[in-house]
């Protein structure tokens, strides 16, 4: 094979783009952290999987299918009785209120309204540092059924997910009760 200053010039050009390829390869690639389009289409999926929605979305008729103009806006505000058997468990008809030997817990509203949902108290820190936790912000414990000690297993990734996801929902205000103290016995 006869080397012109063309083939030369070619093949160091080859090598140099081999070279560079192999180098990003070698080093972390910038695109190894999620776009924030990637991490709230994975927010959605998480929180569907999740079954996030079983208990934070008001149900429209009897046969639980989601409103869908009040998506994850926690329990509509009502009232439930309280448990008459310490041993007894019940949930309201739509899943977003339980009544339990805990005493009453209401479903969370996780939308981003400012007043009533996530938006005021909760930042994506506060957030995680909540699902690992099983504390609210203010020291206020996460009830059941909220399954915390299963989400908590999510890695960080997942949860700044689920919280990028949960800041794009449009904002729903409804002021969820507080649950009542339990009286000890």
């Amino acid at each position: 094979m006869r080397l012109t200053r063309a083939t030369v010039a070619v093949s160091a050009l080859s090598l140099a783009l081999l070279g560079s390829l192999f180098a990003r390869a070698a080093t972390p690639a910038a695109s190894a952290t999620p776009s924030n389009a990637e991490r709230v289409q994975r927010g959605e999926y998480l929180v569907t999987i999740a079954a996030c929605h079983d208990c934070h979305s008001p149900k429209v008729d009897a046969e639980m299918n989601l409103d869908v103009k009040r998506l994850l806006s926690g329990r509509p505000a009502t009232t439930m009785p309280p448990t008459q058997d310490p041993g007894e468990v019940r949930a309201s008809l739509d899943l977003t209120a339980w009544a339990g030997p805990w005493g009453n817990s209401y479903a969370a509203n996780l939308t981003p309204d400012r007043e009533t949902g996530l938006g005021a108290r909760y930042t994506e820190e506060a957030f995680i540092k909540t699902i690992r936790t099983g504390k609210k912000p203010e020291g206020e414990p996460l009830l059941p059924p909220m399954p915390w000690p299963v989400y908590a297993k999510m890695t960080d990734e997942d949860l700044r997910s689920v919280f990028a996801y949960l800041t794009t929902l449009k904002p729903v205000n409804n002021f969820v009760r507080a649950a009542p103290a339990v009286a000890t016995r």
